[in-house]
């Protein structure tokens, strides 16, 4: 089946648009809460500690959810965590529009989305492979990908704009009509009938072996303990752009939400770039070398970006400087994330993905709250100004880097496989 005859698949189509425009509230949510929180503190501790509970809140619950998530009705799952997720953004418009929202009040829907998206991610996975051949996977899961990340972009871009134009309220209720869009299209999918009926529990002694089993494929597995060492350490270099979006804005650049979107729009622009350029690349250069290329290109962005924010004075050209090298460390992420994601894909079996997926997740992103909580505490106890705080983490990232690049791959031939229990 060529790419364009997927969309004769019409299930396909309603999941590929509910994906896309599933990923446009995401976007539209994770800058209005970065810039929400931002506005209720003037702090840029909060926005870390913010970004930390969302990333911890994933970590703790995502290898628990997977194996549930594996039994369950997936159909179910993504409508019911849809209109979650809708009216939590209902909720916090309404808290909102009567002034009593609070940097409290959002670290608890941060909690409650956090958890629900435990649940729809691996979910997500799932469900292609119920409306699509085998023969037709990989195209479909092409696809989506790279439609997914197109509407990140979009979505990052039009977030800034959206709350200049119509403010923090509106935007909060176009958020929540996304959601309830995205359920709706999922309901209009006719799934097979052994799905509908999946009755299939798992629980007590069944849960905690399948939950086992997974866990223990990882751990007996040398490359993917490497290729999991390699997500950490990416993961963990992205946290201080990720969680200071607000205060690089405000403090480094004196920019509001415009320059948030500017910069999550580089950085997209450049990932998918990066992303695409993978697959044309020589196979002797898809190596550990590339990633450490690439992550010594991301500590010297951060420092970059402290050098213009203090020594360019005209905000025209640093903005056009920003620019520039957001799409530069984009094209290096976008590397980088494709060649982790490739890698991790040859080397797990069918029967375990979705599982080791999730626990994957988990352990990757472990370290992403960690870091953000330790930049929360570094602003706490001194008055630290955020370009400092980039300096100091390119200079880390470049070191950390440099030494990852000792890390090696067996090959696929000489990789024991566990036993299965």
């Amino acid at each position: 089946m060529k790419k364009q005859e997927v969309f004769h698949n019409r299930n396909y189509v309603y999941l590929l648009i509910s994906n896309i425009i599933n990923r446009l509230g995401d976007s539209l949510d994770t800058i209005l809460f970065t810039w929400l929180v931002y506005s209720l503190t003037n702090s840029a501790g909060w926005s870390a500690v913010i970004f930390g509970i969302n990333q911890a809140t994933s970590v703790l619950i995502q290898p628990f959810a997977g194996p549930l998530v594996e039994n369950a009705n997936k159909k179910k799952v993504l409508i019911f965590s849809d209109i979650a997720r809708a009216l939590l953004v209902v909720l916090v418009l309404a808290v909102y529009m009567n002034g009593l929202l609070s940097p409290w009040t959002l670290v608890f829907m941060t909690i409650a989305i956090s958890l629900i998206e435990a649940f729809h991610m691996p979910a997500g996975v799932a469900v292609i492979q119920h409306i699509l051949s085998e023969k037709d996977y990989d195209e479909g899961v092409s696809l989506n990908v790279s439609s997914t990340k197109i509407a990140v972009l979009a979505g990052t871009g039009l977030a800034g704009l959206i709350i200049k134009l119509f403010g923090i309220g509106i935007s909060l209720l176009i958020d929540s009509v996304i959601f309830f869009i995205s359920a709706f299209l999922i309901i209009k999918i006719r799934f097979s009938l052994q799905e509908n009926n999946m009755k299939k529990k798992v629980l007590g002694k069944e849960y905690f072996i399948s939950l086992r089993d997974g866990f223990h494929y990882i751990f007996s597995h040398g490359n993917l303990m490497k290729l999991c060492f390699l997500c950490i350490l990416i993961n963990s270099a992205v946290v201080p752009f990720d969680a200071l979006l607000a205060p690089i804005a405000a403090e480094m650049f004196q920019g509001d939400a415009q320059i948030v979107s500017l910069l999550s729009v580089s950085v997209s622009i450049g990932t998918i770039s990066g992303s695409l350029a993978y697959s044309k690349m020589q196979e002797e250069k898809k190596s550990n070398a590339l990633v450490t290329i690439c992550g010594i290109i991301l500590g010297a962005y951060y420092i970059f970006m402290a050098l213009i924010s203090r020594y360019i004075p005209v905000p025209l050209v640093q903005k056009v400087l920003l620019v520039i090298g957001s799409v530069i460390i984009g094209t290096a992420l976008g590397l980088m994330i494709t060649y982790v994601q490739v890698k991790f894909v040859k080397e797990v079996t069918k029967d375990y993905i979705g599982r080791v997926s999730a626990i994957r997740y988990s352990i990757t992103y472990a370290c992403a709250p960690i870091v953000s909580f330790l930049i929360s505490a570094l602003y706490k106890a001194s008055a630290v100004k955020t370009s400092s705080v980039f300096v100091g983490s390119g200079m880390i990232i470049i070191v950390l880097f440099a030494l990852a690049n000792k890390v090696t791959f067996t090959s696929a031939s000489e990789v024991e496989e566990p036993v299965r229990s």
